[in-house]
């Protein structure tokens, strides 16, 4: 397969070097910086970082010459250009080779007065590739000139400079870190927190998070409100556990059962869960057989539960004094809400707070305390390893009402590296599964709410969720069931993931667009009647925001019973036969793994795919098909797309002459 012949200006590069044909092609089309730096982020390509770098030097460098020599002179009218680079190193995280050179374009943007009209999120990324590079007395000279840095990330830099306990840190007043620590608190009327000091010898000073605590609440106990139930599933906990327990014994509110689950942890952690239960007469221990997440230790110990309010804590965090009773009341003063959750502050165990391009104070998942009725009523959670914190708030809203909100902080979680949830995101970029996830549910969340329609008979058709609600709905979720499509991560390990591994036929495309009936594959028959949708995003073209599979083709999803099934590249399944209803979905996808397997691999052309765009170069064919060659270890049969007319078809033909040479397109499944 030849790639169509290349008019005009030429790259002056070596179009042998991966990529760089579509690098240059993203320069030449005059893209925006800013949503370059968005591509660079959401596919981790290497090809966008090089058409950055290529706008900022003229064409005559490409990201790794810069990253290796990033103090280039930058012109005033280029810097977006060099901020939306900087931007993209720090936020890929690839290496600490990176996040320097970053620091240092946006080093010269500052010393030359450019930083000073850009957006608010170079002001942000300058201040956390700062803290996080190291470079902390550069970021306390530089803080000042921030002047677009919003407030809230302002002040955790600031605390963070002032934690005393970092390596080769110059502050040295612990009072005055414990007291900025708690701002958030004290500003809402809260208790300050409290941080118990390191005392001379400790052998890890830096691990400040189990050191939390709160200034004894005035008052005394909150006594005579309705039971709640804390609810704590832990898998092989270490002493985060005892930190958690405490925080939720210390409680101003006083009626409380605390179940903790142990997800099948092993005999080795009995102690700690022996420790954790002592602590506290209202404790009491559940134990799973077997290990199956969170959310089906929740749904074990909701079954358990006798409260008539329910709330959740993380085994690993800290939550205020106030925390029960603030959101306890909140429910109480407005009884027709269903629950209840408020803000958290995330840190990491040394109790700083930098996560690049994400602000530290945020929504609690876990806090949602929910009316005990609403679980009898919409079921329980989600039976799947992660994700099921935001699809049962998304139900409750749906079904039962909007969520009420303290809109204060009454927690402090832990940020980890390493965790389930943590994984699945970095800075602009989700993996595709959380986006699978989303789309599923949101579409049976739509199906649930018509499904009560007809009980509503004539009733006003502009109700609220509140009032659709009042009608009984049946039983939503079992701890066996799944009724909307999962990706089959999320139920790794789980007696009803999927027992079908292989699909017949798939179609890999740009499904952004709202699903058409001329547009769409005809599902028909395979072996197992399954078949596959698997949607990534096509380059060009470039969009700052990440064009997400439309709504439309989750409900089709939904509405299939099984037949149609959305994929992701991080599926561990067998396709028979791929489909690629667009080669651009491929040209910067091979920078992140894909774990579909193929066999038999057509790309679909049309004759806007092969002309020449504003670049004056057409789309890259050749990194199309290197791309199958890196992830199926096959090249692609190319075939003129479905449906095209006679003129058309000959087009593509012309454009493409050896295509005639093609193998004949298999009939398998044809649509």
């Amino acid at each position: 397969m030849r790639q169509p012949s290349r008019a005009g200006s030429q790259p002056s590069q070596p179009l042998q070097q991966p990529g760089y044909w579509t690098a240059w092609q993203l320069w030449r089309r005059g893209e925006r910086p800013d949503a370059l730096a968005h591509l660079a982020l959401r596919t981790k390509s290497p090809v966008v970082l090089d058409a950055l770098a290529l706008a900022l030097t003229d064409g005559n460098r490409t990201a790794e010459q810069v990253i290796r020599s990033p103090h280039h002179p930058i012109h005033p009218a280029r810097a977006g250009t060099a901020a939306a680079l900087a931007l993209a190193l720090a936020g890929l995280g690839r290496s600490l080779t990176d996040l320097v050179a970053a620091t240092a374009i946006y080093e010269q943007l500052w010393n030359a007065d450019l930083l000073e009209h850009l957006p608010p999120i170079h002001h942000q990324a300058f201040g956390q590739s700062f803290f996080l590079a190291g470079r902390h007395e550069e970021l306390r000279r530089a803080l000042p000139d921030l002047s677009r840095l919003p407030a809230p990330v302002r002040h955790y830099l600031e605390v963070d400079l002032a934690n005393p306990y970092l390596p080769a840190s110059r502050a040295t007043d612990h009072g005055r870190w414990e007291a900025m620590l708690s701002d958030g608190f004290t500003q809402a009327g809260l208790e300050r927190v409290k941080v118990a000091a390191p005392g001379a010898g400790t052998p890890d000073p830096g691990h400040l998070f189990n050191r939390l605590g709160a200034e004894r609440p005035g008052g005394g106990t909150d006594t005579g409100g309705p039971l709640v139930t804390v609810i704590m599933p832990c898998y092989r906990p270490d002493d985060g556990l005892m930190t958690s327990i405490a925080s939720i014994s210390a409680q101003t509110w006083e009626e409380l059962e605390i179940l903790v689950v142990d997800d099948a942890s092993g005999q080795d952690y009995e102690d700690v869960f022996d420790r954790a239960v002592a602590s506290d007469p209202r404790a009491r221990l559940v134990r799973m057989e077997r290990n199956g997440g969170s959310y089906l230790a929740r749904n074990a110990a909701l079954r358990q539960a006798r409260g008539d309010l329910v709330t959740f804590q993380d085994a690993d965090d800290w939550s205020h004094p106030r925390r029960i009773e603030h959101q306890a009341r909140l429910l109480l003063d407005e009884p027709d809400a269903p629950a209840s959750r408020s803000l958290a502050v995330r840190a990491k165990d040394d109790l700083t707070h930098q996560w690049f391009g994400y602000r530290a104070l945020r929504d609690n998942a876990s806090s949602l305390m929910v009316r005990r009725e609403v679980f009898d009523r919409i079921g329980l959670f989600a039976p799947i390893r992660k994700g099921a914190d935001s699809e049962y708030a998304e139900r409750i809203t749906t079904l039962a009402g909007p969520v009420l909100d303290t809109g204060t902080p009454l927690a402090i979680t832990r940020l980890r590296t390493g965790t389930l949830s943590r994984g699945d995101f970095t800075y602009q970029w989700s993996t595709p599964d959380r986006l699978v996830f989303k789309g599923s549910y949101r579409a049976w969340h739509k199906g649930l709410v018509k499904a009560q329609e007809p009980a509503l008979g004539d009733r006003d058709t502009g109700q609220t969720a509140t009032t659709l609600a009042a009608d009984p709905t049946p039983p939503l979720m079992a701890d066996q069931t799944m009724p909307f499509a999962v990706p089959r991560s999320f139920l790794r390990g789980l007696d009803h993931a999927p027992g079908w591994d292989e699909l017949g036929v798939a179609y890999l495309g740009d499904f952004s667009a709202e699903r058409s009936g001329s547009e769409s594959p005809t599902v028909t028959a395979e072996a197992d009647g399954r078949v596959g949708l698997w949607h990534q995003e096509a380059v060009p073209p470039v969009r700052t925001k990440r064009p997400e599979m439309h709504p439309s083709w989750f409900e089709e999803i939904a509405r299939s019973d099984g037949r149609l099934v959305p994929l992701s590249r991080l599926d561990e399944v067998k396709v028979q036969r791929l489909v690629v209803l667009d080669p651009r979905v491929l040209v910067l996808a091979a920078a992140q793994p894909c774990r579909v397997r193929v066999t038999e691999l057509e790309i679909e052309l049309t004759p806007e795919v092969l002309q020449s765009d504003s670049s004056r170069l057409p789309v890259d064919l050749l990194a199309a098909s290197d791309t199958c060659q890196a992830w199926w270890g096959v090249r692609p049969r190319w075939v003129p797309a479905h449906g095209l007319d006679e003129a058309s078809r000959r087009e593509v033909y012309e454009l493409v002459p050896d295509l005639a040479s093609s193998p004949t397109p298999s009939t398998t499944g044809t649509r």
